[in-house]
């Protein structure tokens, strides 16, 4: 290798090694001048290093080589450290070793640096002699590598022998004024995991209906085709989250998309007693939900309260469906299939709609909205169970009892919307209300003498 590709490469090793550890200019050093004498070959005051010997007269060409790399290479080493190299005051001597005390004197106006070079057969030993702006300390490092590695090395050298010198610290940010805010950046795709489990079960469960569409129940097609199926839906899900940003808001209300459509089409399906269609149904549902759900993504990102919106939609509304096909019917001696499949699909869609555009609400309250819609519900079915105390209920008691649950259900989701949007009055001076016994006051006699009363009661603040 000639001398322009090994400066090239030791350019582009100086500038690897500068990036991988950070440095810059102002966070080593400030604008601090600097000389740096020729390198010198062999290293033969180096007590601590290696046995050294001469080398051959090809070797000893070969190392004068490096050693003229080296130069440029600590040269560039100083200047990107912050330091300015004043390249006049070298020692025009070639090969001379400077003492000591000439490294010291020199020292007095900025840093000195010294590099030796020596052949160790098939590797180099480098030592780096430096010296502090003012001081008459002398700083050495000495590592054995391999030839190829010297610009690399000498580059790590130079930076701890400045750091060890006592270069100036990075500066200290300033004080942010009180009226600057720290700027916090959330991770990109916080939903992958979400979006990845919910694609990777829908594309097993499309690759199951293809299947079973085609009226094949060989088991020798229904595994590789779910997995072929839950594979191609946890690819899709990896590309989207890297195409764009996917949160966990936005993962969740996908998978509503997904989900209580496809439950919907199941049960309606069922309800007109068509067991190989429904699966293929329900994949249609599917690609139908979530083609909605990324529509309404396109308008703006979906917290997690408008997915959790989104969710309650479709089990209130399955619920509440078959509560209805029970009412039209009068009777509850069935399963209401269409009715949940309706209310599934119905649900889903309105409350989807209504996440999308209504303000956002925090999770914890649409929880407290579901648990209370719940609640009332089943009062509403407690209440109105004597209508149902009967063997055989007429159509007409079903109906009211029916009915019950569902304004009960209803109520409760209202009152619970009411309550958890009050919030409670600000107070400067709040104390708890708490029981008191034993010595509650003391009297101060006209002579001056205390007397205690003892008692019970409640002190604080109301």
């Amino acid at each position: 290798m000639d001398q322009r590709h090994r400066h090239v490469l030791g350019r582009a090793s100086l500038a690897s090694a500068l990036l991988a550890f950070g440095l810059s200019a102002e966070a080593l050093a400030k604008e601090t001048d600097a000389q740096v004498f020729p390198a010198v070959t062999p290293v033969s005051e180096c007590m601590t290093c290696p046995a050294l010997h001469r080398p051959d007269p090809d070797s000893e060409r070969q190392l004068a080589a490096q050693a003229r790399d080296l130069d440029n290479v600590i040269v560039e080493a100083a200047q990107d450290l912050g330091l300015r190299v004043d390249l006049t005051a070298r020692v025009p001597q070639a090969n001379t070793l400077p003492s000591e005390a000439t490294l010291v004197e020199r020292a007095e106006q900025g840093w000195v640096f010294s590099p030796r070079l020596a052949d160790d057969g098939a590797r180099v030993v480098l030592r780096l002699v430096a010296v502090a702006p003012g001081s008459k300390v002398l700083l050495v490092r000495t590592e054995e590598m391999k030839p190829d590695e010297i610009e690399v090395h000498a580059v790590l050298m130079m930076r701890d022998l400045v750091h060890a010198g006592g270069a100036p610290e990075a500066a200290a940010p300033p004080t942010p004024h009180a009226d600057e805010r720290t700027v916090v950046h959330e991770a990109r795709s916080r939903g992958r995991a979400i979006l990845a489990l919910n694609a990777a079960a829908l594309g097993g469960y499309v690759g199951y209906s293809l299947q079973r569409a085609s009226g094949s129940n060989d088991a020798r097609l229904t595994y590789p085709l779910i997995a072929l199926g839950a594979g191609v839906g946890l690819g899709g899900s990896m590309i989207v989250t890297e195409e764009w940003d996917v949160g966990v808001g936005d993962a969740w209300y996908l998978s509503a998309g997904m989900w209580w459509p496809t439950l919907g089409a199941l049960l309606v399906a069922d309800s007109y007693h068509e067991p190989d269609k429904k699966y293929f149904y329900g994949s249609l549902a599917a690609v139908g939900g979530v083609a909605a759900a990324t529509t309404a993504l396109t308008f703006g990102p979906i917290d997690e309260g408008g997915a959790l919106i989104a969710h309650s939609g479709g089990a209130f509304g399955t619920l509440l469906g078959g509560v209805f096909d029970w009412a039209d019917k009068g009777k509850t001696n069935y399963t209401p299939n269409r009715g949940m499949g309706i209310g599934a699909i119905s649900g889903v869609l309105v409350t989807g709609v209504l996440a999308r555009f209504a303000p956002s609400e925090p999770a914890s309250r649409v929880l407290l909205v579901d648990l209370s819609a719940g609640l009332g519900g089943l009062t509403g079915a407690a209440l109105a169970s004597p209508l149902v105390f009967e063997k055989n209920p007429s159509p007409t008691r079903n109906r009211l009892w029916l009915s019950s649950i569902a304004v009960g259900t209803v109520a409760g989701a209202a009152i619970g919307f009411v309550i958890t949007g009050r919030h409670p009055k600000e107070s400067h001076d709040v104390s708890q209300i708490a029981p008191i016994a034993g010595i509650i006051d003391r009297e101060i006699d006209l002579d001056g003498s205390t007397r205690s009363i003892t008692g019970f009661g409640v002190r604080g603040a109301w």
